[in-house]
């Protein structure tokens, strides 16, 4: 489950971890309201579970109420790759000297941290243009993090100072609330330090593991990030109406639908067809007992998918979901 900013700065905040002050809202005349009350330079953040926001124009830093407003309501409403902007999150604004980047995930069953002292939205271009300024080590998951660990690692990244022990330090804890809420990706970016050298958690993003979500009764009711495709919606509605396995349906801008098993066969015949010259109109992935509901649906969003212009059925009986529910 991938968070908005809100839930997931709450989270971190409940967790003890230096946080700005925020307030989600959905209309453009409560954005302003909370701006005068936190006075000041404010950053206005649409609140989707993407990042890069900066980069695409959903994020604003303003000063005023009604620059506040007018920023909210440009944002509110729109529709993004990340999904459709319902609410926007006010947040009070930090100093910022300097911006550092780190991300805890996961390279197949290792956990990882990434560290730069080139945080921001430029990230993307130091990774491009000057990778050996970003530092990638795994993480024991016996051990876990120490501070004094994350200190050298910073120190490798290229942090001195008086900030180097204290953001060492704070990212031991950010490990600790990482495995605390069962997250498989945690980025902070920027990380920022003010002129004191002092840590605040400025941009956040917190992936948590699907299959911890019951472990976690405080993300109950969370917004979902739905799918913008009507059929992929479908299968997901279902999916959640349904008890057992989950039914996938991914669409693709190709032309041949596929109605095949999940995991290496399916992911075979797909690159098959790829390296024919073909172009898939999507993937599909039926777990095993799903039940004929959740086929049904993957059936429909395959068919009915305008793209689709042939079919591919590729089961064999030695995959999980029973050929015969298939036919059935």
């Amino acid at each position: 489950m991938k968070l908005t900013e809100d839930l997931a700065k709450r989270l971190l905040r409940e967790e003890g971890l230096p946080v700005p002050e925020g307030v989600a809202t959905d209309t453009a005349r409560d954005a302003g309201r909370v701006a005068a009350e936190f006075g000041g330079v404010i950053a206005v953040k649409a609140l989707v579970a993407a990042g890069r926001r900066g980069k695409s124009g959903l994020v604003s830093l303003v000063e005023g109420s009604d620059a506040a407003e007018s920023a909210a309501a440009g944002m509110l409403g729109r529709n993004t790759p990340a999904g459709h902007v319902a609410r926007v999150y006010i947040e009070k604004g930090a100093e910022i000297s300097s911006e550092l980047y780190l991300a805890f995930s996961f390279d197949d069953r290792t956990p990882m941290l990434t560290l730069s002292c080139d945080g921001g939205v430029e990230i993307e271009d130091v990774h491009r243009n000057t990778p050996e300024r970003i530092v990638t080590v795994a993480i024991d998951p016996l051990a876990g993090l120490r501070s004094w660990e994350a200190i050298e690692h910073w120190s490798r990244a290229g942090l001195t100072g008086r900030p180097l022990a204290e953001v060492g330090r704070l990212t031991a804890r950010l490990w600790r609330a990482f495995v605390a809420l069962d997250a498989i990706m945690l980025e902070v970016n920027p990380l920022a330090l003010d002129s004191n050298g002092r840590a605040m958690l400025v941009g956040a993003m917190l992936e948590v593991d699907d299959d911890a979500v019951d472990r976690h009764p405080e993300l109950a009711g969370a917004p979902e990030r739905m799918p913008d495709n009507p059929r992929e919606r479908a299968v997901q509605d279902t999916n959640r109406a349904n008890p057992g396995g989950d039914a996938r349906y991914v669409e693709l801008d190709g032309n041949i639908g596929l109605l095949v098993a999940g995991g290496g066969a399916g992911l075979l015949q797909h690159d098959l067809i790829v390296d024919l010259g073909g172009h898939p109109a999507n993937h599909s992935d039926i777990s095993p007992s799903p039940g004929t509901v959740k086929m049904e649906a993957v059936l429909d969003a395959v068919f009915t998918n305008p793209r689709a212009r042939s079919l591919l059925i590729g089961y064999n009986h030695l995959q999980m979901a029973p050929v015969d529910k298939v036919v059935e």
